[in-house]
């Protein structure tokens, strides 16, 4: 069994290497199991389907780091999130094609803004546009 430690910041306990959390802490993870999805519907649209075809077309890298992976594993991040805006979901100015792991950094600044702080407050630490 291969180990590792606990992904919560700060504690040390060793788990098994499929686990992601301690068991103290995987109690308190329920990672998005709960989120209001406003847009998903949107998702499913023949017009979204198209302006994802657009964007990954005309910009072939990750708009963040440059990196060209198959643009099959590129994905699509709305800039400013929607939260059931269509104008601003379908908004070719509001995305920008990301990889995987760009992509989930940027999400995960967005969660923390919402959690911490205003979002309508301040800028981004980095403004994505500017990479595009």
């Amino acid at each position: 069994m291969k180990a590792r430690i606990c992904g919560e910041a700060g504690c040390g306990v060793l788990i098994d290497s499929n686990s992601a959390y301690c068991e103290k802490h995987k109690k308190e993870k329920i990672p998005f199991q709960n989120a209001i999805r406003s847009n998903e519907g949107l998702y499913n649209t023949t017009q979204w389907r198209n302006l994802r075809k657009k964007i990954l077309k005309k910009y072939p890298n990750c708009s963040i780091c440059g990196e060209h992976p198959n643009s099959l594993n590129l994905e699509v991040h709305h800039i400013t999130p929607p939260r059931g805006d269509e104008e601003l979901f379908f908004d070719e100015s509001n995305v920008i094609p990301v990889c995987p792991a760009c992509h989930k950094r940027l999400t995960a600044m967005e969660v923390y803004i919402r959690k911490f702080k205003n979002w309508n407050d301040k800028p981004w630490p980095f403004n994505p546009k500017i990479c595009a």
